[in-house]
């Protein structure tokens, strides 16, 4: 199978999504399932964990993407809980609408009261942003297909850590009320938290495995260009008739991945040392083997 320019096989094809992306999504849905497992000061009860989830979601997606836009990994770690601080405030202002919808005069008093507690949560749930966002950002500036897979396995490393915290938390907490007299459990608690958790964690799996055979795939297949085992294929030092600005980036480095046509790799095909034949350069490789 071959890749959209019929150069390149299917198997190095670009990644779908980019590295920001990726970690953007991991870092909602991480935000998402804790906040749906209630894992904030519950002054609702936990009622309006639904809500609470869904804002912070979008907003801690929201954090990640502006934070790996920061000079370095440390300035996008600080960036992040910054940024997670003030959107932890923001969070509050729609469950402080719901609480407060027919009680006048205290919508702006319940504000003041969660935003207060929001700072904290917010901040709270920004070190693991944080920690994406400075783990992520290399792989973000390298801006090669290697390093979007490595970005993608990341996330999902985090997202499945992350989803496990939630899933402990929202047993944890959501206890069943026990009548004491009459000793029969009320209003068990909803398995969908939980539910939830265990979905985004096989999601996260799932997104573990497959960058990390496409990885394997990529390296494995420029391996056998390196060693001539694909005929079509050589690799060789970037030349400047080559143009790489406008090439696909396997990895980082200088080599490129160069491709013949395909009667000039029947010609050379069965010569260890093939002819210097006018080849077209289609990507750009590092000169080391790529590891998983």
């Amino acid at each position: 199978m071959r890749s959209a320019t019929g150069v390149l096989p299917g198997l190095v094809s670009a990644p779908r999504l980019s590295a920001r992306v990726w970690l953007a999504l991991a870092a909602g849905l991480g935000c998402g399932v804790c906040g749906y497992a209630g894992l904030y000061p519950r002054f609702d009860e936990g009622s309006l964990r639904l809500i609470v989830a869904l804002t912070c979601a979008p907003f801690a997606a929201a954090v990640v993407a502006a934070s790996l836009g920061a000079t370095n990994a440390g300035r996008a770690f600080g960036r992040a809980v910054v940024l997670s601080a003030i959107l932890g405030m923001a969070v509050t202002i729609i469950p402080a609408a719901v609480l407060t919808w027919d009680k006048s005069g205290q919508f702006v008093p319940a504000c003041l009261f969660g935003a207060f507690f929001g700072m904290f949560t917010g901040a709270f749930y920004g070190l693991p942003i944080a920690v994406l966002c400075a783990v992520g950002h290399r792989h973000l500036k390298l801006g090669t297909y290697e390093s979007t897979d490595r970005a993608a396995r990341v996330a999902g490393v985090w997202l499945f850590l992350i989803a496990l915290v939630g899933l402990a938390g929202t047993r944890a907490l959501d206890h069943r009320a026990l009548d004491r007299e009459t000793e029969i459990t009320e209003d068990s608690p909803s398995p969908l938290p939980s539910m939830v958790a265990c979905l985004v964690a096989l999601g996260a799996v799932v997104s573990v495995v497959r960058s990390s055979v496409r990885l394997k795939r990529r390296g494995a297949w420029i391996g056998r260009v390196r060693v001539g085992l694909e005929p079509a294929y050589r690799l060789r030092v970037a030349e400047p008739r080559d143009q790489t600005e406008g090439l696909p980036r396997l990895s980082d480095g200088t080599t490129v991945v160069e491709w013949y046509p395909e009667e000039i790799a029947e010609t050379n095909a069965g010569s260890a040392y093939r002819m210097t034949a006018a080849g077209i350069a289609v990507a750009v490789v590092d000169a080391r083997p790529l590891t998983a």
